[in-house]
This record gives C-alpha cells, sequence and structure tokens, in this order.
C-alpha cells in the first residue's frame, strides 16, 4: 500500500556491507526513511557485516521507518525495479539513492579468465546501468533527486593487476558522468565516488592486508595519508551528496583514497 512518506526516502544497495551500516545511520540521522537492500541473515556470513537485523534498533530509533528487501540480482533490470518497487508502495516517493556496485578482481591481464571477464562486466558495468535505468524516473517525475553511484579509485588511475577492474570502473565512471549532465536540467544530481585504500573485509582480503600486519603497513605507506579510510568517514563525505543540502554538482567523479588517486 502506498503511503505518501513527509520525510524523504533513500535507497541503499549492499546495505549489510561497505558502506551501508554506516550511511544509513547517518541518514537515518538526517531525518530519512530507508530502503535497504542487502544479504539477510547472520552478520557472520559470507559479505554481511551487518544483519538487518543488527541495524533496524538503532534506525528506528533515530525515527526512520525501515524496509528491507534481499534475494534480488541487481545486474538486472527486474532486481533494481524491485527495489524502486519497494520504496514507492511503502513511501510513494524516492528521493535519494546509493547504489553501491562491483567486485574486486585483481591480477594479471593474461590470466584473467573468461568467467572473471563476464562477472567484473555484470557487477561493475550491468549494476551501474540497470541501477540507473530503475531509480532516475521517479526522480524525473519529481524534478528532483540524488543519486551517487560507488566505483572505484582505480576507474581514475590505471595500474599494473587491476587491469579489468579499472578498466570496467573507468567506464561506470564515464556512464555517470554523461548521465549526470544528461539529467543536471531535471533538478537531479548524479554523481560516482570512487574509493580505494578503505578499511573494509573486502580490500583487506583482495591486498592481502588483513591477514599480515607488514604487509598492511606497506600498503598503508601507499597513500599520502599513510592509512587506511574508514566507513564512518565514508558515510559522511557520501551523505552530503545524497541529503539535499548541497545540490550544485552533478556528472562528477570524486576520488576517495587518502590522496592516492589525485
Amino acid at each position: 500500500m502506498t503511503s505518501s512518506s513527509a520525510r524523504p526516502v533513500a535507497l541503499i544497495t549492499m546495505a549489510t556491507g561497505y558502506v551501508g551500516p554506516a550511511l544509513a545511520r547517518t541518514l537515518a540521522a538526517r531525518g530519512f526513511d530507508l530502503v535497504l537492500h542487502g544479504i539477510d541473515g547472520d552478520a557472520t556470513m559470507v559479505g554481511v557485516e551487518a544483519s538487518f537485523a543488527d541495524q533496524r534498533p538503532a534506525l528506528e530509533a533515530a525515527g526512520a521507518t525501515v524496509v528491507t528487501v534481499s534475494d534480488v540480482d541487481l545486474s538486472t533490470a527486474a532486481g533494481n525495479a524491485t527495489l524502486v518497487s519497494a520504496a514507492l508502495d511503502r513511501f510513494g516517493r524516492l528521493d535519494s539513492a546509493c547504489l553501491v556496485t562491483g567486485v574486486i578482481i585483481v591480477g594479471k591481464f593474461l590470466d584473467m579468465t573468461d568467467e572473471q571477464w563476464e562477472t567484473i562486466k555484470r557487477t561493475n558495468l550491468d549494476m551501474v546501468f540497470h541501477g540507473l535505468q530503475a531509480v532516475l524516473p521517479p526522480m524525473v517525475d519529481a524534478g528532483a533527486g540524488q543519486t551517487v553511484v560507488f566505483t572505484s579509485a582505480t576507474g581514475g588511475r590505471p595500474g599494473p593487476m587491476t587491469s579489468i577492474y579499472g578498466g570496467t570502473r573507468a567506464g561506470a565512471n564515464g556512464l555517470v558522468r554523461a548521465i549526470g549532465l544528461e539529467h543536471a536540467a531535471d533538478g537531479i544530481q548524479v554523481n560516482a565516488v570512487g574509493t580505494n585504500f578503505m578499511d573494509f573485509p573486502g580490500f583487506l582480503k583482495a591486498s592481502g592486508a588483513g591477514r599480515d600486519p607488514e604487509r598492511r603497513a606497506r600498503i598503508e605507506a601507499q597513500t599520502p595519508m599513510r592509512r587506511l579510510g574508514t566507513m564512518d568517514e565514508l558515510a559522511a563525505f557520501t551523505s552530503v551528496l545524497l541529503d539535499g543540502t548541497s545540490r550544485f554538482q552533478t556528472g562528477q567523479f570524486f576520488d576517495f583514497s587518502g590522496g592516492w588517486g589525485a
């Protein structure tokens, strides 16, 4: 049943991991109702850092109504349509969307397999395409809205061992920037945030920093700030692009990597 919400509504994908939990808390504190997509269940599951059950009490204490959706394929049009329908059916509006996309696959280019190539295209490009096609129409109809797509800082700085990962991320950055300009006159902001050197399980596993303190120290030394970024810092940065308080930027790629991608 549709019930128009007096509070703005934000959709966050992959909200049980990465920046999702921190961003949900930040937006709830700023007066948003939330539609959260993620892998439901125990927070010890692979890919899950905070289950919906873990998150809900704090979000509701901040005044947010929370709708959760799991088990949808974000690399398809149907999966993304399900998420948007959940927002419109419950709240009658969609003001902001944070699309967390992609998987990390790194290694020598000549060692990459057909399966890895198909996976990287599906998660790093198809998720962006179908996600934006789903969330933008209600914002166009409303004449306002903010969308952030998470990509990677490697999409702005090519390097060895990141050929198919950084290459597809660069493609996603280009797509976001063009779409942002295309819809600027509609009152909508579409921006990309590309991260690297972040303190979360995906990066720690891919880089080996989670297993070896000496390796972590060497990796941290690659950033001008000599440390990894936190999810709370990333949520604070991203929320400014989503909460409607700063609307004079669109079609941009924002590097968030401790100065590495500058």
